[in-house]
């Protein structure tokens, strides 16, 4: 159903055929109930361990899926519950599910918020897709911060470089990848190895989604003829803006481990149009110069550059990275700076379990820690940069 509705209205916004509409409603109203589920949350503790019944609505990937449901609702039938329910929503999987990176633990249930607890590969995808969907529905900068957490953090960290092996489940705290017994709620030994199908097949259909569907999405276009920059990342986009001229931005930047982002307009033929720069909530201090014009943009919005753009003209944005922590599960701490999570580098060992091809590297690994893993932080929690410094390398050939 949730699937479906985008589809829905992707068609009418070509064909403005009002059938399509009555369609939408049918899905809507003949679907599982996600708005009264979300708004009246069931889940509040791991699922099987306090004896609810899994299922659907306790189905990790079904549910970063239908979180969107609502906030697309929303664009058909204007009405706020749509809306409360995806705050709502998004608050209740925080609260009795969350995890670091914003994601929320399902093993293939919800399974509270204990870190080691494992969150699947799908999810994370999923999860990705529905917030572009909500950012494009609702506009709420907070779901782009969220997006960032999980594009950078969740998705990269469960897969190798080659992608030719992921993990079914990631989690917070992991210093062993093996095939053994853990406090899964209901998937195999085998889910948190890396391989090219680790426990079910799901996720190697569907994790290849990520990356191309937050690039598509990191520029939108907007109401008033402009563009939205959603994400930050090296990036460029063609498009019509103003009264019809096509123009080409390009974005270039070491962004998300360094958050100066410089906008460059490439285009033949000046044109009008505005521009709609996301700040990050925790960007405090952000800065916006175009040409003779200085911004001090607030946190938490989308900051509007509205002017006449000429080949050539640059704009930067600056957005301070300043250490944030945040306190977890059992006191946990975790650092953060700008839109990624900290983890400590430990040594790694990988052992092949499997070779499941003969030329192809179609392998499962384990992997075993070889330098001391169990750290605990001397860190100033109110003020982490007394006690960390950060050291930063340049990245790229700009």
């Amino acid at each position: 159903a949730m699937e479906n509705i985008v589809a829905a209205y992707w068609l009418y916004n070509r064909t403005g055929d009002k059938t399509i509409l009555e369609v939408a409603d049918s899905i809507y109203n003949n679907s599982f109930k996600w708005t009264d589920y979300f708004l009246d949350f069931p889940y509040t503790d791991e699922v099987l361990a306090k004896g609810f019944k899994p299922g659907h609505p306790s189905h990790v990937v079904n549910i970063a899926m239908a979180v969107k449901h609502p906030g697309m609702r929303y664009i058909q039938a204007r009405d706020p519950r749509l809306v409360e329910a995806v705050k709502s929503g998004l608050a209740s999987l925080d609260k009795y599910h969350g995890q670091v990176t914003g994601r929320f633990s399902g093993d293939e249930h919800l399974s509270g918020r204990h870190p080691s607890q494992g969150t699947e590969l799908c999810a994370v995808v999923e999860f990705m897709f529905s917030l572009e969907n909500l950012v494009a529905a609702l506009g709420n900068v907070a779901h782009a911060d969220r997006l960032e957490l999980l594009a950078y953090n969740a998705n990269p960290g469960t897969c190798t470089p080659d992608y030719w092996a992921h993990q079914y489940d990631q989690q917070a705290n992991q210093v062993l990848v093996s095939v053994a017994k853990r406090q899964w709620s209901t998937n195999g030994d085998a889910s948190n190895v890396y391989g090219l199908e680790p426990n079910f097949g799901c996720c190697t259909a569907n994790m290849h989604q990520g990356w191309p569907k937050f690039v598509s999405s990191m520029w939108m276009a907007t109401h008033d003829q402009g563009l939205a920059v959603i994400a930050y990342g090296p990036s460029s986009v063609k498009a019509k803006v103003g009264d019809g001229v096509e123009v080409t931005l390009v974005a270039l930047t070491e962004y998300p481990f360094d958050g100066l982002v410089s906008i460059r307009m490439d285009s033949p033929q000046s044109a009008k149009f505005p521009l709609h720069l996301r700040i990050p909530a925790w960007a405090t201090g952000a800065k916006i110069k175009a040409s003779d014009q200085t911004i001090d943009p607030r946190p938490g919005t989308f900051a509007v550059v509205d002017r006449l753009w000429k080949n050539g003209d640059v704009l930067e944005l600056t957005l301070p990275m300043s250490l944030r922590t945040e306190t977890r599960y059992n006191n946990a701490l975790s650092i953060i700076r700008g839109p990624l999570y900290f983890s400590v580098r430990v040594g790694e060992k990988y052992k092949e379990i499997k070779r499941h091809h003969e030329t192809l590297p179609v392998i499962d690994w384990s992997i075993e820690p070889t330098t001391p893993w169990n750290y605990g932080l001397l860190v100033d929690r109110e003020n982490p940069e007394k006690s960390i410094t950060v050291e930063k390398r340049k990245i790229s050939k700009l």
